[in-house]
């Protein structure tokens, strides 16, 4: 079970370590994951929003004014109802993770 009071950060890094140990996903997710945090950290502050941005933006194929707008919404929510949601997110990435991992290693068979 995940610590709430823990910082998104390791939250999402252990969920990850979680799902690799299982054998679900590549560990390269979760090397990814670790060298894409750490190049946010060296990003001067005004730029460490703006590449992710256009970068969901693009995966989402929405303009990068909507999403905008539509992350200031979830900022707007109450805490709870934020960190549910970002849950549900992670969670919805790393089923489509787990799916593509699948097909790669498994041919996509169930059996």
């Amino acid at each position: 079970m995940l610590n709430r009071a823990q910082p998104f950060e390791t939250r999402i890094l252990h969920r990850v370590a979680e799902a690799v140990e299982a054998g679900a996903v590549s560990t390269d997710l979760l090397t990814d994951l670790h060298a894409a945090i750490a190049q946010a950290r060296e990003r001067p502050p005004e730029e460490q929003h703006a590449l992710p941005l256009m970068e969901l933006a693009e995966q989402f194929q929405l303009p990068v004014d909507r999403l905008t707008e539509l992350l200031a919404t979830l900022e707007a929510q109450p805490r709870v109802t934020r960190e549910m949601l970002l849950r549900r997110f992670v969670e919805a990435c790393l089923a489509q993770q787990r799916d593509a991992y699948e097909a790669d290693h498994h041919g996509g068979d169930d059996g």
